[in-house]
């Protein structure tokens, strides 16, 4: 049988204990000095509320003051690099400011999405960072008709074409464009002509613009003779990269392979070294993502940073600019986009050399 579980103390247990009123115990407890109270009655109140371990509670705080001192963070994917780095900027912001930041995961599910939502407008949130879903335009409705800040990272959100709604949302995030665009480019300056991609078939805006980057990058390859074979999944894991790999590698030999997500390029990594593979000397590779596996690794890998810090400390600085009232510059416009690198390593082999 499982043990009771413990009661907090009340405002009402410390007066009980300190034989004065709750009145008093508010008084003394809030610090005020502006009355005439004993040294002693005031010590006896703050003996018995260190003895029940009092806390004084936000919930009935927020109710006064009509601020719950809470920011929920919903990000789609805990296992995505980029969000979980993101996140940790933006505790840093949101708690240096006095805020306490819930973290959930919505792991891509829209209707668990609005549900989260849902629940954070019921918790009184003051406030929500939210990496979304596929359906993030529509799941956010209610925050804008209560008026509640928010801020979107990473993936664009607005209204659909046939709306009449116009989006004055706040979004942080990185140009997704621009990185599959290094890649491309990269491939096609080293001579590469028939090229593999692993993607994620998902409909949200950094998928899609990603994409459309790379194509653009090889375009000039594939006009000139080139070729293209891709395998996508709407199943973003390392598991899930280790089987499209494997059924790209089995219909096709490229010589090089974009992989659009490093959780993908993990398990694809894998599938190579287990076929005997080398990387670059058999078959080149480029990754979107930073993770510690990727610099650490022989080679070193060739991958797109995205700069998640700054995207998570950006989103940060401009939710808490809106919930303390400040006339900040950050207020002024409503999309902030950082440029991509391409960080070299030892896995893009020339073939102009040849």
């Amino acid at each position: 049988m499982g043990e009771r579980r413990g009661k907090y103390p009340t405002i009402k247990d410390v007066a009980r204990l300190a034989n004065t009123s709750t009145a008093t115990v508010s008084y003394v407890l809030s610090g005020n000095t502006d009355r005439l109270i004993s040294l002693e009655l005031r010590d006896r109140v703050l003996d018995a509320a260190e003895e029940l371990h009092y806390t004084k509670s936000a919930v009935a705080s927020s109710l006064r003051v009509n601020r719950r001192g809470l920011v929920f963070l919903l990000i789609p994917q805990f296992s995505n690099i980029y969000f979980t780095r993101a996140c940790e900027s933006l505790e840093d912001v949101i708690i240096a400011n006095d805020f306490l930041p819930m973290i959930c995961d919505t792991r891509e599910d829209p209707e668990r999405e609005r549900k989260l939502i849902e629940n954070a407008v019921a918790q009184r949130a003051d406030g929500i960072i939210l990496g979304p879903t596929s359906s993030g335009w529509k799941n956010t409705a209610i925050l804008r008709k209560l008026n509640i800040p928010y801020v979107v990272v990473g993936r664009e959100i607005s209204p659909d074409k046939d709306s009449q709604e116009e989006s004055d949302t706040y979004f942080v995030g990185d140009d997704s464009y621009q990185a599959g665009f290094l890649a491309g480019q990269c491939f096609a300056r080293n001579g590469h002509r028939r090229i593999g991609v692993i993607e994620w078939n998902g409909t949200v805006s950094s998928a899609m613009d990603r994409s459309m980057g790379f194509y653009e990058g090889i375009r000039r390859q594939l006009r000139n003779g080139g070729s293209l074979e891709v395998e996508s999944s709407d199943v973003l894991s390392t598991e899930e990269g280790y089987r499209l790999t494997r059924e790209l590698l089995q219909r096709t030999r490229p010589t090089a392979l974009f992989f659009g997500y490093h959780s993908y390029a993990q398990g694809g990594v894998r599938y190579l070294a287990e076929m005997g593979l080398s990387v670059p000397e058999d078959i080149s590779v480029i990754m979107v993502g930073t993770p510690d596996w990727a610099q650490f690794s022989s080679p070193k890998y060739h991958t797109i940073y995205q700069s998640e810090d700054w995207v998570g400390s950006t989103a940060g600085r401009i939710l808490m600019a809106q919930l303390q009232g400040e006339e900040s510059p950050l207020l002024t416009k409503r999309r902030y986009i950082c440029p991509c690198q391409l960080i070299e390593g030892n896995s893009v082999k020339d073939l102009t050399r040849l």
